[in-house]
């Protein structure tokens, strides 16, 4: 794994890091398989131990408060967070309504501008064409790559 600016957050940062991405991939009321593999990959990503990971697990069906969250976190970590939310809401292959409303809200309190959240908004979406890509190379394509890839 590369670094990241995940690595620099507090312990208690990291745990509500791991809280806002949960709301948000719960916001849509119907928690996939990419979303729970994703939230797993990114509590191994901010080092949250097993006995911590036990006690959110269950938080994945639940609604969180996610202002109360948001206010645990650092201006820098709240960034992240939307980010990583962004990657979250997305990878199940779209956003949905509420993902999106739930993205706005972490934005606002980040004090994110419409144009940075516009290039985030981008970012992912190249992410997930460098990553088409990489299988198309080798040939192991999944479901959709075939319309990432025709939009290059």
């Amino acid at each position: 794994m590369l670094p990241d600016a995940v690595d620099l957050l507090d312990e208690r940062s990291r745990e509500a890091y791991i809280g806002v991405l949960i709301h948000v991939a719960a916001a849509d009321g119907d928690l996939v398989r990419e979303e729970s593999a994703a939230i797993e990959a990114a509590m191994g990503r901010a080092m949250i131990r097993p006995k911590q990971r036990e006690q959110l697990r269950p938080k994945l069906v639940e609604k969180t408060e996610l202002k109360k969250l948001l206010k645990q976190l650092s201006d820098e970590a709240c960034r992240v967070v939307l980010r990583d939310s962004m990657i979250i809401a997305a990878v199940d292959g779209d956003y949905h309504e509420s993902e999106l409303k739930v993205i706005h809200e972490i934005a606002k309190a980040s004090s994110v501008s419409q144009d940075e959240l516009k290039s985030l908004f981008n970012w992912v979406e190249d992410g997930w064409r460098w990553m088409a890509h990489g299988r198309s190379i080798l040939g192991v394509n999944l479901a959709g790559d075939e319309n990432l890839l025709s939009d290059s």
